[in-house]
């Protein structure tokens, strides 16, 4: 019987919001359009209770509306290490709508890659946070230094 050297670990909903918030700057938000399912990448910000991100109007994205179940997902992995970590949201959308807070966001680090002011910004409640990580010690040990370094800024 062999063992596997690198088994999945599941993540505290803390490594989770950790991995989200400082380790990935793209998701993949998934979403059902027309009937259909589908997957698309954001760019994005993420804090303790929610993931914002700035769409246009008139985009397969600009069609999520107010009170939508979606998923978003973020991830890393290194193929030589066969490691690697993803982390999957369960969320409910609101369109932000809020006039200072929409000045706020456009004011902040947070540009969007594709639309063009005023653009139209939608946040996810974190209602379901999962993941999992693949990897051995040295996968732990490299993220380990990471959050460690990120820290010290």
């Amino acid at each position: 019987m062999t063992t596997d050297q690198r088994p999945f670990h599941d993540l505290s909903r803390e490594e989770c919001l950790e991995l989200l918030q400082y380790h990935s700057f793209v998701g993949r938000l998934g979403f059902v359009l027309e009937g259909r399912p589908m997957v698309l990448p954001v760019n994005y910000l993420a804090d303790e209770d929610a993931v914002v991100f700035c769409t246009a109007e008139g985009t397969a994205l600009g069609a999520v509306g107010e009170g939508h179940q979606v998923v978003f997902e973020v991830d890393e992995s290194h193929a030589l290490e066969h490691s690697g970590w993803s982390v999957v949201v369960r969320g409910t959308v609101s369109v932000v709508t809020d006039h200072a807070e929409v000045e706020a966001l456009q004011r902040g680090r947070l540009h969007s890659w594709v639309a063009r002011a005023p653009g139209r910004w939608i946040r996810i409640t974190l209602e379901d946070v999962t993941g999992r990580r693949l990897g051995g010690a040295e996968s732990d040990r490299r993220q380990a230094d990471e959050t460690e370094q990120r820290h010290r800024r």
